[in-house]
């Protein structure tokens, strides 16, 4: 479907792509702003605009820029912010794509899928540059990428403010998740803040956005309204409990370098744990391979030779990439939450953090909610979300105290932020996650709380009732921030997703893969998916559609068919998505890795 261009004053276009594509019109010749799939190239004449000399870019998303590798690229030059070149040639965007998920937060949650060649990243902040006969003032403003600059452009009489995704109309940010570098400080919140702070000192008369209406009137004012609302999630990130005391439960150190938390129960490593059982012998909680030689000293010292039960909090590879050798070494079944089972049994299902390098499968699957026991020890186990979803918690009387092992939500306010974090990849939610685990808690009521992170603890009801107010006050501040009518629906990283997110195939093989789509609006919306890969890969069914109803998920399936001829290494394929009227270029992505 065309989608014309709109005129936004004299020579000042505005064409609705995968981004805004904005376009600068001298006689017959045009400068455009962010490129988006390129669509709009079909359409120049309509607005009398025969070439185009230039494309500047505001940053380095796929949604701006895809077009660029994707058959669209003309005799234009293309500029793009030297602080993005890393993301832009070949060998650096392959070691980024190569080493995804090795560690916690990307440093870019939408990067190009292939490389550009041919561009110049020639422009700086606190620069100018002439392009064609506009002057492009360059002002620093990352958040959504670490190098996005903003441009002021004098034209035609007006003063411009092309700010890619440093803002969106009535004071909101497109996709704030963008702006978590890591998944538990403010930084990349605080550097979009004093982006706009910067951008705010300047004079514009218009501010125009990469996503969402041109903002025409009080521009100024729309940047402090984000601003203000910004700082309230940058506070959101600062602590969950402040103000609550400290309640450290002491310990005892033992020759081998663990600590007695409770007759029969040691805290071992970084994050693990051994209970002593009578009856059954040895359950370790959250071991962690680089943790092995600790927990070999501490069963010396204690006279063992096996384990009889190994499991974990969470799947995190700092409290579960140990299980599979506590089996193997040990003898230990492995017995796991189902949240937690989930993704340690497919690794390759979902674009989370900090998996384990190989899968884990469990040989009992314990209750979602109910009892377990080991030995003499009765277990009540439930979800736990809050640092992330896949995460649960377990309580049992332990010489006369009842102890709670809750892996990292919920931290002493001295720690972090007093938790192990929040943000949108690593899956944290507030009224569905970090409260409802507070109440429980709260319900629990336990003596000691056993946590991750060498963190051991007495229970103060105090401590967690901050956490239900922190969660409250945190979803409205997240609210305020996304321009949608519900804040999950730009804060869920995950809402459009591939499946599974990493392959691995034949060359000559099919491959299955699942466009996935959660609708978090409150009407149904239709989905139109089609897949965006190399010339050589064949798709069935090139183009489908579903209507997904409110508060549901739904998913269409495609075969991909590899060619013979296929290289090795790790390949990148996207999904092209239209949510209603809305393009979604290269909304996601999977990875596919040839032997």
């Amino acid at each position: 479907m065309a989608r014309p261009w709109t005129p936004l004053g004299r020579d000042l276009f505005l064409y609705p792509d995968s981004c805004n594509v904005y376009l600068l019109r001298y006689g017959t010749t045009g400068i455009v702003i962010d490129f988006g799939t390129g669509a709009w190239i079909d359409h120049l004449g309509e607005i009398g605009v025969e070439r185009i000399d230039h494309v500047v870019l505001t940053h380095v998303h796929r949604d701006q820029c895809c077009g660029l590798y994707r058959g669209r690229r003309c005799d234009f030059a293309v500029h793009a912010p030297a602080g993005e070149a890393a993301l832009l040639q070949q060998d650096s965007l392959q070691d980024f794509w190569t080493g995804y998920q090795q560690n916690g937060c990307p440093a870019n949650y939408a990067a190009p899928r292939l490389p550009l060649s041919d561009i110049a990243c020639d422009l700086r902040a606190d620069g100018e540059t002439s392009i064609g006969p506009a002057r492009f003032c360059a002002i620093a403003t990352p958040g959504h990428t670490e190098g996005a600059l903003s441009y002021v452009v004098e034209w035609r009489g007006r003063h411009l403010a092309f700010c890619g995704d440093a803002a969106h109309a009535d004071g909101t940010l497109y996709q704030p998740f963008h702006l978590e570098w890591d998944h538990w400080t403010p930084t990349g919140a605080l550097a979009a803040w004093h982006g706009l702070e910067r951008l705010g000192y300047c004079y514009f008369d218009e501010l125009l956005p990469a996503h969402g209406p041109p903002i025409r009137r009080r521009a100024r004012q729309s940047l402090k309204v984000t601003q203000r609302r910004l700082m309230a999630f940058i506070r959101a990130k600062g602590s969950v409990c402040a103000g609550e005391k400290n309640r450290w439960w002491d310990t005892q150190m033992l020759a081998c370098g663990a600590r007695r938390v409770l007759p029969n129960l040691y805290q071992f490593g970084a994050n693990s744990y051994l209970l002593l059982s009578a009856k059954a012998g040895a359950l370790v909680i959250d071991p962690q391979l680089a943790n092995n030689t600790q927990l070999t000293a501490l069963m010396q010292e204690l006279g063992l030779n096996d384990i009889a039960v190994a499991t974990a909090t969470h799947y995190h590879f700092d409290h579960s990439d140990a299980l599979n050798h506590v089996r193997e070494q040990y003898g230990a079944a492995i017995w796991l939450h189902p949240w937690v089972a989930l993704p340690l049994a497919d690794r390759d299902r979902y674009d989370i953090p900090w998996l384990p390098t190989e899968p884990i499968i469990a040989d009992r699957t314990l209750p979602e909610t109910g009892v377990f026991r080991f030995g003499e020890y009765r277990f009540q186990i439930r979800p736990l979300p809050g640092q992330t979803w896949w995460h649960c918690a377990f309580d049992t009387s332990i010489a006369g105290h009842q102890v709670l092992f809750s892996g990292d939500n919920f931290q002493p306010p001295t720690r972090w932020n007093g938790t192990g974090g929040f943000c949108a990849y690593n899956g944290s939610r507030f009224a569905e996650g970090f409260a409802r685990s507070a109440q429980t808690v709260i319900d629990i009521a336990p003596d000691i709380i056993c946590n991750g992170h060498q963190i051991i603890y007495r229970f103060a009801a105090s401590h967690y009732r901050r956490i239900l107010r922190w969660s409250e006050h945190s979803e409205r501040a997240l609210q305020a921030l996304c321009p949608s009518p519900d804040w999950r629906a730009d804060y869920d990283y995950r809402a459009l997703r591939c499946e599974p997110f990493v392959s691995k195939a034949q060359a000559g093989s099919q491959l299955k893969l699942k466009l996935v789509c959660h609708n978090h609006a409150e009407t149904a919306r239709v989905l139109t998916g089609a897949i965006a890969a190399a010339a050589s890969w064949r798709v069935e069914l090139a183009r489908r559609r579903v209507t997904i109803p409110a508060g549901q998920s739904r998913s269409l399936t495609f075969h991909v068919h590899i060619p013979q001829r296929a290289a090795s290494g790790r390949h990148l394929i996207a999904a092209d998505c239209t949510l209603d009227d809305r393009l979604l270029a290269e909304a996601c992505v999977a990875i596919v890795d040839i032997p």
